[in-house]
C-alpha cells in the first residue's frame, strides 16, 4: 500500500484566447484585424517515486530492484540538482529481507510551462483566407527537471540527470477555402 508514482498533489491549468475584433473599414481590418492569440499555463507539484536497492537479495522475485531501508530522514540537507534528497537515509536491506522504506515516498521538482500561440488570418478573396501561425512551447524556455536517480547504488542516485523540452517555436502557414 502507498502512493501511485501518477500522484500529483497539485496541479493547476489555464488557458485564454483572445480575437481581435474586425473593423469596418476594409484596410484597417486587413492590418488589425484577423488576430488571435492562446495562452496555456499550467503548473504541478513532482509527482511520487519510491527508492529501490540497486541489487535484489531477496532470492524470491526475479532480478530487479526492491525497496531499500530507510534509516534516516530522507528530506535533511539542502536540495540542489545534484542532491535532490538525503541519500544517506537509505541502505541495502538484509540479504532474504525487504526494505522498509514506503513506496511514493519523496518527491521529484515540479512542473511550470506557458504555452503562446499568435496568428494573423488574412482574407485573400471571399473564399481564400492564408493564415500566419506562430507557437511558442515552453515560452519562458523555463527548465523543467526530470525525476532524480531512484535507485540507491548506482551512481546517479539521488542525483537529477535529465530535463523535459526546453523552448520550441514552430511556424506555420495555413491556406483555406
Amino acid at each position: 500500500k502507498g502512493i501511485s508514482g501518477n500522484d500529483v498533489r497539485h496541479r493547476t491549468l489555464a488557458s485564454v484566447v483572445y480575437a481581435v475584433p474586425g473593423h469596418k473599414q476594409r484596410f484597417v481590418n486587413w492590418v488589425l484585424g484577423g488576430w488571435k492569440t492562446g495562452v496555456i499555463a499550467s503548473a504541478q507539484s513532482g509527482a511520487a517515486f519510491t527508492v529501490t536497492n540497486n541489487t535484489n537479495d531477496t532470492n524470491v522475485f526475479a532480478a530487479g530492484g526492491i525497496r531499500a531501508n530507510l534509516v534516516g530522514d530522507p528530506f535533511s540537507g539542502e536540495r540542489s540538482i545534484a542532491r535532490w534528497f538525503n541519500t544517506a537515509a537509505f541502505a541495502a536491506p538484509a540479504p532474504f529481507r525487504f526494505g522498509n522504506s514506503a513506496r511514493g515516498l519523496l518527491r521529484g521538482p515540479g512542473i511550470r510551462n506557458i504555452d503562446l500561440s499568435l496568428s494573423k488570418s488574412f482574407p485573400v478573396t471571399e473564399r481564400w483566407k492564408t493564415e500566419f501561425r506562430g507557437e511558442f512551447f515552453n515560452l519562458l524556455n523555463h527548465t523543467n527537471f526530470g525525476q532524480p536517480g531512484a535507485s540507491r547504488g548506482t551512481p546517479v542516485f539521488g542525483v537529477i540527470s535529465s530535463a523535459r523540452e526546453p523552448r520550441r517555436v514552430q511556424l506555420a502557414i495555413r491556406v483555406t477555402f
